[in-house]
């Protein structure tokens, strides 16, 4: 079946157009442009054109960092130590949360298993309906680091390699390592570096020698250009940067995942968190949107990342992740490549984030421009992913 979706604007991942029409066939875009000039069907082919629930359409959007397997509980520890029958029915619950609320596809950074990499190849199998999820399994951590509770803990470079060599016998889509402490659990601060550059090059190695791209949790600026130094691909979090870390960071390209959301839902929930997240919060937090507004001036590429499932930071909210970005000093132009085509290519998904001939038919309409208010991509229209519409509160399949 061959589909026309006609809109009044449409944003493609790097600029708009006013008037235009997109024709789908078999959860592929196959022609992008003016409604005016839109190619007519084939004979003997069917065809059909919709107004699809909203008057404008950007491509279905890329979350960089979510925890699929976490809810958003106050409870962080705790919600961690859950069963794995538990986690993989909140994966699931969350993808779908995710999915209707235009993220239609995921990378998923840490869980205590496998279940997210399981639930990412039911989708694909059509078992399942979800957005596509790229997953990474265990994240790899060190003896008393931060991670441990979602962590495969790995000291020294041999055992580094066979931590990663495991994730990807497993079936990751991405390696996830663990560069710095953190905010929230048991493990060591934000500021310690938690692997050296043997340790961290070992890694990124093994995640490169498979063909799959490596990215790691850092606040601290030491453990960034670790990180920066051993050639990993991408910087999750990055809330400590500095000019030294910024101008390294920019000479190897490696993209930066800030995760607003994150602190800012610690932030704003502070009563109810142990002291010592509240502290560790507040420390990073102050120098957060300065040193990223420093690396977006540098020319750093910057793409959106929620770290959903962290504590009162829900899957769902994830277009609030770019209302922080522009007021981080990204234009709104900026934030939505930074949600669409950015964020596509840090993951390794070309044919996501884009509305293009050869681009995946995943769709979010809205009822207004985001490139004037962001905040229309908060209540979508409808979505589709694979080039099929999907149930959303506003919409129903």
């Amino acid at each position: 079946m061959r589909t026309v979706l006609e809109v009044d604007g449409l944003f493609d991942g790097t600029t708009t157009l006013s008037d235009a029409a997109i024709v789908v066939e078999g959860g592929e875009i196959t022609w992008v442009g003016k409604r005016s000039r839109a190619p007519k069907t084939p004979k003997g082919q069917r065809s059909r054109t919709l107004e699809a629930g909203g008057r404008f359409v950007v491509p279905g959007m890329v979350n960089c960092h979510a925890h699929l397997t976490l809810d958003g509980g106050a409870d962080f520890t705790a919600e961690t130590a859950q069963s794995d029958a538990l986690a993989a029915l909140k994966a699931f619950k969350n993808a779908r949360a995710a999915l209707r609320a235009g993220v239609t596809t995921v990378r998923d950074l840490g869980a205590n298993g496998p279940m997210v990499i399981e639930l990412g190849r039911a989708i694909e199998r059509g078992v399942l309906e979800g957005p596509r999820i790229i997953a990474a399994g265990r994240g790899i951590t060190n003896t008393g680091g931060h991670g441990t509770e979602v962590g495969r803990i790995a000291d020294g470079p041999d055992e580094v390699r066979r931590a990663t060599r495991e994730q990807i016998a497993a079936g990751c889509g991405v390696i996830k390592f663990f560069s710095t402490g953190g905010v929230l659990g048991e493990g060591a601060g934000p500021d310690l570096a938690q692997y050296t550059l043997e340790e961290t090059r070992a890694a990124v190695e093994e995640a490169h020698k498979a063909g799959i791209r490596i990215t790691t949790h850092a606040h601290g600026a030491e453990g960034m250009r670790i990180a920066a130094e051993a050639g990993i691909d991408s910087i999750e979090h990055c809330t400590l940067l500095d000019q030294r870390t910024i101008r390294l960071i920019k000479e190897r390209d490696v993209a930066l995942v800030p995760t607003f959301s994150a602190l800012h839902a610690i932030l704003g929930h502070e009563d109810v968190l142990p002291e010592q997240v509240r502290e560790r919060a507040r420390s990073v937090a102050s120098k957060h949107h300065e040193g990223v507004r420093a690396a977006h001036k540098a020319g750093v590429r910057i793409a959106a990342g929620t770290d959903a499932g962290t504590p009162f930071n829900r899957h769902e909210a994830y277009a609030l992740e770019l209302r922080y970005l522009h007021e981080t000093g990204l234009s709104r132009e900026e934030a939505l490549v930074a949600a669409t085509s950015r964020a596509a290519d840090v993951v390794g998904r070309p044919s996501a984030g884009r509305i293009a001939a050869g681009a995946a038919a995943d769709l979010v309409f809205v009822s207004g421009d985001p490139t004037r208010d962001l905040d229309v991509l908060l209540a979508p229209k409808a979505v589709w992913v694979r080039g099929a519409p999907v149930s959303t509160p506003e919409a129903p399949a």
